[in-house]
């Protein structure tokens, strides 16, 4: 039986999912994450800043010893939106080989779309008709417009929420003008997304691990019964909770979202952003019909060099 680890260098945090091979199967047995912000302070400049540069290396050689300690024989390290627009991203994927012997493969954003498939469709079944999945990093934003026999159209947007944060530098609480902006920008950057969608009708939307696990968490945490996400990777929003708690984050303070059960303190500062950006995708495109998948980029990359796909 082998044991691989799959480590995802997002804008935000970098992933480390370990899995093992039992009889032809890859089962989970390890996943941490680590907010590393490699993006933070440097989206605008093309680069990694030296605080960032610092996080990476030492996030980097902290899973090392994780890696080693579940003896895994197989590593498969990519990087995402950050590090790919970087200038400076030779130096740090140099710097990170040196420092844990891990090479790091820069992968485009097309790449990251279909690998991102390939996860959500290890989670949950996607239908004959075609459904939209929307993945919010800290750098990009990938959607995806697929169906069960495979992607119709794909397309990674500079619009994940540290990068949109970076450039609109919104109050807290967000105020209307923020709001205003934040649709007006979107209404501007997201043409060819709604060119796609007028070409495949959708049948709804899939929200890809992320900001959606948060808002999954919180919509949860505020029911009496028992929490439907333990051990799924796949979950139901009821829209009109979601519109509820979109309401509840935009109108509430940083202090505030401490305070609430199911946010991870790394999305404090974003997750207002995020949840105004699903919500406007949903109400631009009249959805009614959206899931969680809790698989992702790094569960893709699973099928990849599984031979599922």
């Amino acid at each position: 039986m082998s044991t691989a680890a799959i480590i995802d260098l997002g804008s935000n945090t970098i992933n480390l999912l370990i899995v093992k091979d039992y009889a032809g199967e890859f089962r989970t047995i390890f996943k941490t994450k680590i907010p590393a912000k490699l993006g933070a302070g440097g989206f605008g400049k093309k680069t990694i800043t030296r605080e960032a540069f610092k996080r990476g290396v030492v996030a980097m050689q902290a899973l090392k010893m994780t890696i080693l300690e579940y003896r895994a024989e197989r590593i498969y390290a990519f990087a995402t939106s950050a590090v790919r627009d970087a200038e400076n991203n030779s130096a740090f994927v140099e710097e990170i080989k040196a420092k844990t012997g891990i090479e790091i493969n820069v992968i485009s954003g097309e790449k990251e779309a279909q690998l991102i498939y390939n996860g959500v469709g290890r989670a949950l079944e996607i239908g004959e008709e075609p459904e939209l999945i929307m993945d919010i990093g800290g750098g990009s934003t990938e959607f995806i417009i697929a169906n069960n026999k495979g992607v119709l159209w794909k397309h990674s947007f500079d619009l994940g929420v540290s990068r949109l944060l970076e450039h609109l530098k919104p109050k807290d609480p967000l105020s209307e003008k923020d709001i205003d902006n934040l649709k007006t920008f979107l209404d501007d950057q997201l043409g060819k997304l709604f060119e796609a969608v007028e070409q495949c009708s959708i049948d709804g939307l899939i929200g890809s691990s992320g900001s959606f696990d948060s808002l999954a968490e919180m919509i949860e945490s505020e029911s009496n019964e028992e929490s439907r996400l333990s051990n799924v990777t796949e979950y139901t929003f009821n829209p009109s909770d979601l519109a509820k708690l979109n309401t509840k984050l935009i109108d509430s303070s940083f202090e505030e979202r401490e305070q609430l059960i199911g946010l991870v303190p790394y999305r404090l500062e974003t997750i207002p952003l995020a949840s105004m950006f699903i919500n406007y995708i949903i109400t631009k495109l009249s959805i009614n019909k959206i899931r969680l998948s809790t698989y992702a980029l790094r569960e893709g990359v699973v099928s990849e060099f599984s031979g599922e796909n």
